[in-house]
């Protein structure tokens, strides 16, 4: 059995109980249902899934795996959204980039983590230079609260004017080079 706590059958995956993650099982399919053997006993029985996907009973998962099934699209929205407009579109765009919303919760739940080491305000600074710089990652947010880069206030350029200070015939600025 893979570590996820799910075996796959005919491309769909059904979950068993995490206890048995790396046993050997057996699978007895049947019409309507799907039954999953270890040492002899039936641990798991799923209503059989025609399509590809995921079939997944809380009580088969690890504790902490449970605490994520609280969370839905919408209430991590609602979260990001009192953080600040900028958290909400980087919160947003993470849930929408992949196939099942429930695979970016993980990484939306450690942004909310961040709002118990740092106040909101920065968070939400982090998540604007996130969206305008295109980053994904929460290391890359945290990154941003550990250089204190949210800091810089909204209006200031990031990027030094590139213009040279002086004129002088043996000076060339960036426009000179293809």
């Amino acid at each position: 059995m893979n570590i996820d706590y799910h075996v796959e059958y005919e491309q769909h995956h059904y979950s068993v109980p995490h206890q048995h993650v790396g046993k050997t099982v057996e699978l007895h399919a049947f019409d309507n249902l799907l039954e999953v053997w270890s040492d002899g006993q039936m641990i798991a029985s799923h209503p059989r899934r025609l399509h590809p996907g995921n079939s997944t009973a809380a009580e088969h998962m690890p504790e902490r795996h449970r605490h994520h099934q609280q969370w839905t699209p919408e209430r991590l929205k609602s979260w990001a959204a009192g953080v600040g407009s900028d958290t909400f579109t980087w919160v947003s765009e993470r849930l929408a980039e992949k196939a099942h919303p429930e695979q970016a919760y993980r990484l939306c739940l450690g942004l909310l983590s961040l709002t118990r080491e740092y106040p909101s305000e920065r968070v939400n600074n982090s998540c604007r230079l996130a969206n305008a710089e295109g980053l994904t990652r929460l290391k890359q947010i945290k990154s941003i609260l550990k250089n204190n880069r949210d800091l810089v206030p909204a209006d200031k350029d990031l990027h030094p004017s590139r213009e040279l200070p002086q004129e002088h015939e043996n000076i060339r600025g960036p426009r000179h080079f293809h």
